[in-house]
């Protein structure tokens, strides 16, 4: 289907470095959005597709979109994506939470502000510390949660008029979070120039984002989509927080979500890097993120990666078991595209989002239900489409099922596991 009229735009230039001297790096073709469910099948096949394509600057080495979707298409209604729904990701937000007053040797006094806070789950931790907290999410049912419980919420885009809003409730703040959130955002300087202002001096900002570097090691291309713009690494990163006045404390990676990248800064004006941070940007500079011809053969190991992925589904798949997958994350649209497997592969699809149950997704038009729906008795092929957690899905499994089940594992490398 054709794209709606002014809902969207190019980026000719580099949103970090403001460089024209950008390329293409991998294009994966027309896509939906992945997080636009239909509400009827016939409505999900005729759903707008856009540009998926991802540039590099020459300049700087940042990654981006090449178009930026109108933000209220992406996280106005149709936004689903819950922070409290997974236990293991509960607990790393837990771990994150004691990582961050430690570092910060805050103890259990200050403001806290979250950025794209989605249901509070984080500051639901900070405020059991005895913080003052304050989320900020554009994505109305999220924010409507986490108000319901007693987690402060400002259901809007984070700018200067809401920074503004912080200040006169709050005053300057004393720490900053943002997890897996600063890719969404258009304007990235912006923000970070926002933030810069409702933190105190000597104030802390803390922030997770998915790690290109990981991303391009493992494969794991279905992180890619329309609502990430950007795909970063600490050096572009680093260059322009220390030009607004950070001070990069520490740099750290972890395997969350695929691969995550964890930045420690504090607000002094001076734009120092410390000795940690300085040695994890040396040794990225000797990553495969420098290496041209490496990243030039990206796009064909893609293609290699989903045909193994194609033969193992279509070796396991039978008439005699049901197939179905297991998680309904914003990602599953592009692996899905790029399996080029549907409704007639693939039965449905569970998850136990409340906001995703009952709904399509978009061109497949596979339907999500929820988990009361397997049958335990019943031999199946089962595909997790939310491979991250792909351990405590299984353990889930092998305590239910009753018969053999095949498990695929579709990334970061096509995997069978025989329950």
């Amino acid at each position: 289907m054709h794209k709606l009229k002014n809902s969207f735009s190019e980026i000719l230039i580099c949103r970090l470095c403001n460089s024209k001297n950008i390329q293409k790096f991998i294009d994966f073709g027309s896509t939906p959005l992945g997080n636009n469910l239909q509400e009827k099948k016939e409505m999900s096949q005729n759903v707008e597709s856009y540009d998926l394509k991802v540039m590099r600057c020459n300049d700087c080495q940042h990654f981006q979109l090449s178009v930026s979707i109108l933000p209220e298409l992406l996280y106005a209604t149709n936004y689903t994506y819950l922070s409290g729904i997974g236990s293991s990701f509960v607990e790393h937000i837990k771990k994150y939470v004691s990582w961050v007053l430690d570092k910060t040797c805050l103890k259990t006094s200050g403001v806290i502000v979250d950025i794209g806070s989605n249901d509070g789950t984080c500051l639901k931790f900070f405020k059991k510390k005895g913080f003052l907290v304050c989320g900020v999410d554009p994505a109305q049912k999220p924010s409507e949660i986490a108000n319901s419980n007693d987690i402060f919420t400002i259901n809007n885009f984070f700018d200067i008029n809401i920074a503004r809003d912080i200040l006169d409730k709050f005053g300057e703040v004393d720490i900053v979070t943002s997890q897996n959130v600063l890719a969404h955002i258009d304007n990235i300087i912006s923000t970070f120039e926002n933030i810069y202002k409702i933190l105190k001096v000597g104030g802390y900002f803390v922030f997770e984002i998915g790690y290109i570097k990981n991303v391009i090691e493992t494969k794991c291309f279905d992180t890619i989509y329309h609502e990430h713009l950007d795909y970063h690494h600490a050096n572009p990163l680093v260059r322009v927080l220390t030009n607004l006045g950070f001070d990069i404390i520490n740099i750290s990676e972890n395997n969350i979500q695929g691969g995550s990248l964890r930045i420690l800064l504090q607000k002094t004006g001076l734009g120092v890097i410390k000795k940690q941070p300085k040695k994890f940007l040396d040794n990225e500079k000797k990553s495969i993120l420098y290496d041209i011809s490496k990243l030039n053969s990206w796009p064909s190991d893609i293609k290699n990666t989903m045909s193994y992925f194609n033969k193992l589904f279509f070796k396991y798949k039978s008439k005699e078991k049901i197939c179905f997958g297991y998680g309904a994350p914003t990602k599953s649209t592009l692996l899905l595209k790029m399996s080029k497997l549907n409704e007639n592969e693939i039965s449905f699809i569970v998850d136990d989002n409340k906001l995703k149950v009952g709904k399509f997704l978009p061109a497949t038009s596979i339907p999500i239900k929820s988990s009361n729906v397997i049958e335990f008795n019943k031999e199946a092929v089962i595909i997790i489409f939310a491979w991250n957690f792909a351990d405590d899905i299984i353990k889930i499994l092998k305590k239910k099922y009753l018969v053999p089940i095949t498990v695929i594992i579709p990334l970061p490398y096509p995997k069978v596991v025989t329950i």
